[in-house]
């Protein structure tokens, strides 16, 4: 499918058009700092375009180039026609630091066809030491004026140097593309859903457009199969064939458009439009367009348009406004989400929580104990209405409530109903104590805080297995339709991130947890194999085109890669852990309305559709965040820990993150989440799938685990099974338990270590790498158990999986441990 330009510019001459300044030179003039170079081009009747450089060594390189200026389109007595007058006046920019160098302004006044005079004007100053150039346009009249196009920044990108092609494109909230992916891709949606040309504002989530051009770059196809995409196993070897050659660039350079959604531009409207194209199907041209333009979209633009449908009037003498930042900076276009952090002063703090973490323990409490019960058959729905299943990440969840609530009371209904649902799942079996049902986060906790831990975890032997023999040779898996409705979201075979992310990390937690030697070869080998992709996608195959960027992708690749670096302790995992977290952010709402309290921090599940037909643009679900928040959760916390490390990984990172950052984003997310809940009424606890207007709830109406899950961890009391490792002359010695594991030292006849529990309670642990012979806490020796502990205390050995069981009290919260 080809989108055609919305209309065709009618440029007036210069003849027709009365002067009102000196006559212009035609010298250029320049300005540049050590990023990027604009060089506006003096011409017979003014200056009307700029050619923008980015510096190359000692070198300057075309990447872009803008064109017009200016550009005015009116209700006129010749009708509406599009006027695009020059600037023949030039200044030195004003403001603190501005110089020759640095900073010009271009002033004019000049009368449309009607006679009418208008003035407008042009600032540019670039800041010290930085890739951002700011840009400051004016327009005003001598007479009213029915506006339907006033055109600020357009940007061609890849004029002069890879044309069409390109590396990377972003429009956070509508496009994440790579290489010769096109925008407006019907790839993802059914027409007319496909165009986002010019998006509603509240699409997006971040306000910002980039492009990135290269010596990578790939040119498009001419015409594409249905679901061509790059990054995708069966699109490679075509994606390798489409890369320019001889191109002039040696890395990659990113251009990109900033602006501030909210600024009033006449003093009441809000939201500047934006147009995006890559490449350019908008006029034919073989490069990539971004533009910013006045009036508003939706008000005055229909959506996807560009120009006004209904005319903007523009009354005598008043001065409408718009301003916005220009990015020439290295690397990929998420550095464009780095540099609109910067101009923002970094990321936003989270609204005020709406409750205190005794009242959300309160109403998750209640959502567990009532709105998501089934009080016919003891079991839990993930959503209300849904059927009922055991749950024991729900049981886990509620366990630790009945230790953290402050309300006796509480404490006992929660305990009660843990005690209930235990007797329930181990009269099914133990093994179905490692069940996820119901979760979208935990996974195998229960045991380990309740105990049965020994039989619950053998249980998983013949998944674990049959993950690892599903995998594909080459090390990932493939997408295997459940239906002939799944048939038609993707390739049947085909591979992408979320395809094999989650698989990947549920090995490797595996492997961290119990040591397993041949869950960890899997799980290094998928991530290798991984290192492929560069958008995620693909995690929602269930109803969603698996082609369509997906932030629950991202979720899975930064867990798969975190627990592999937790595991291994390398380097190159936590580096792609990070990149993977990295594509996560622009899924994420960064600004907010006012008076909107659910919309900072929503988050966007992909962009795309499902089936084609229901769009999720601008129409957040919030438990796809809330998975990604909770492992960047961790990712955050080992970066506390141990800072990144140079490594060979081919994925770039851009963010410059630190651990608080990184919190802060699940701060950001979580508080969303506790809006978006339901805090009283027959639905208290639960939360909707998804929301509109970032105020009306949808159903379903999901359980709150995703959002316990993160509040627990933000307040010190993560719920998942923490694992440690220390090496002696025999080898590595693995130890995971729910409880806190410090002080760690390995000796040459096992090891000692202290256990921080809740104070009465046993807490259960599995030890690989050694054998005991005496298990010693706090001075006393603990009881071996000749058969697989339940909730008894004592120790274990399982001969063929080579674990050490231990059931430890806690007479105190911290237990010294030795084993020899």
């Amino acid at each position: 499918m080809t989108l055609k330009p919305i209309f065709l510019c009618l440029i007036l001459p210069m003849a027709a058009v009365e002067t009102l300044a000196a006559a212009p030179s035609t010298q250029n003039h320049s300005i540049q700092n050590e990023y990027v170079r604009l060089e506006f081009v003096g011409e017979q009747e003014g200056y009307a375009r700029a050619r923008i450089s980015a510096r190359q060594g000692r070198d300057w390189v075309p990447v872009a180039e803008w064109k017009p200026l200016f550009r005015i389109v009116q209700n006129s007595n010749e009708g509406g026609q599009a006027w695009e007058p020059s600037a023949r006046k030039v200044t030195v920019g004003h403001g603190k630091g501005a110089t020759h160098m640095n900073a010009v302004q271009f002033i004019d006044k000049q009368r449309d066809t009607d006679g009418v005079e208008w003035e407008y004007q042009l600032a540019v100053i670039l800041e010290p030491r930085s890739p951002t150039v700011r840009l400051h346009y004016e327009w005003k009249a001598t007479s009213d004026r029915e506006v339907k196009l006033l055109l600020g920044p357009n940007l061609y990108v890849g004029q002069s140097t890879t044309g069409q092609a390109k590396s990377w494109g972003l429009f956070p909230g509508l496009e994440f593309l790579y290489g010769a992916e096109r925008s407006s891709n019907p790839r993802d949606f059914k027409a007319p859903l496909d165009d986002r040309r010019t998006p509603h504002p509240h699409k997006i989530t971040l306000p910002l457009m980039a492009v990135t051009v290269g010596p990578n770059s790939q040119n498009p196809l001419s015409d594409p199969d249905r679901f061509f995409t790059p990054d995708s196993l069966q699109d490679e070897p075509i994606a390798a064939r489409l890369k320019i050659q001889n191109s002039k660039l040696r890395s990659d350079y990113t251009v990109a458009l900033l602006w501030d959604p909210l600024q009033r531009w006449d003093g009441d409207h809000s939201f500047p439009s934006a147009r995006f194209a890559s490449p350019n199907f908008d006029e034919g041209l073989e490069n990539h367009r971004m533009a910013l333009f006045l009036p508003s979209t939706p008000d005055f633009v229909p959506e996807n348009s560009e120009r006004a449908g209904t005319p903007c009037r523009l009354t005598a003498g008043k001065t409408v406004t718009l301003k916005a930042t220009l990015v020439v900076a290295p690397g990929p276009a998420t550095v464009a989400v780095r540099e609109w952090l910067r101009t923002v002063g970094g990321l936003p703090k989270p609204n005020p929580w709406p409750r205190s973490f005794q009242q959300e323990l309160d109403v998750c409490r209640a959502g567990f104990l009532k709105t998501l019960w089934d009080e016919k058959n003891e079991k839990w729905r993930h959503c209300i209405d849904w059927a009922p299943s055991h749950a024991p990440g729900f049981a886990a969840l509620l366990w630790l409530d009945s230790r953290l609530a402050e309300n006796p009371d509480a404490r006992r209904q929660s305990h009660g109903r843990v005690e209930l649902v235990l007797t329930n799942m181990l009269r099914d079996g133990p093994s179905s104590l490692t069940s996820q049902a119901n979760c979208h986060i935990m996974q195998w906790e229960l045991p380990f805080l309740c105990g049965h831990l020994p039989e619950a975890m053998a249980g998983l032997d013949g998944f674990i297995q049959q993950l690892i023999k599903s995998q594909a040779p080459e090390g990932g898996w493939r997408y295997e339709p459940g239906n002939a409705e799944q048939a038609k979201l993707g390739r049947a075979g085909d591979s992408v991130l979320g395809t094999c992310a989650n698989k990947a990390a549920t090995l490797l937690r595996y492997a961290r947890i119990t040591g397993d030697a041949a869950a960890l070869e899997a799980g290094e080998k998928a991530l290798r194999f991984m290192e492929r992709f560069r958008v995620p996608r693909g995690g929602q195959t269930w109803e969603c085109p698996m082609y369509e960027p997906d932030i629950l992708a991202a979720a899975y690749g930064v867990r798969a890669c975190h627990d592999a670096y937790r595991v291994t302790g390398d380097a190159r995992w936590l580096h792609n852990a990070v990149y993977w977290a990295e594509t996560g952010v622009p899924f994420i709402y960064l600004w907010s309305l006012p008076e909107r309290p659910m919309m900072l921090g929503a988050t966007i599940p992909v962009f795309g559709s499902t089936f084609y037909t229901h769009s999720w643009l601008g129409v957040p679900v919030q438990w796809c965040g809330l998975v990604y928040a909770y492992h960047v959760f961790h990712l955050a916390e080992e970066l506390e820990r141990r800072p990144l490390a140079r490594t060979d990984s081919p994925l770039p990172l851009a963010l410059n993150f630190s651990s608080a950052d990184w919190k802060r984003v699940v701060e950001l997310v979580a508080v969303s989440g506790m809006y978006q809940q339901f805090a009283d009424g027959e639905r208290i606890g639960a939360y909707p799938d998804s929301i509109t207007k970032f105020e009306q709830r949808h159903p379903a109406f999901l359980n709150p685990e995703d959002i316990l899950v993160n509040v627990l961890a933000l307040q010190g009391h993560d719920p998942d099974v923490k694992t440690v490792r220390a090496r002696n002359e025999r080898g590595q010695i693995v130890i995971s338990s729910a409880a806190r594991i410090n002080n760690v030292q390995a000796t040459a006849a096992g090891v000692r270590f202290h256990l921080d529990f809740f104070a009465g309670e046993l807490s259960h642990s599995l030890l690989k790498g050694v054998q005991a012979k005496e298990v010693v806490v706090d001075g006393k020796a603990l009881p071996p158990s000749p058969g697989p502990l339940g909730r008894e205390r004592g120790w274990w050995w399982d001969e063929p999986h080579q674990w050490l069981y231990l059931s430890i009290p806690h007479e105190r919260a911290m237990a010294r441990v030795e084993i020899q």
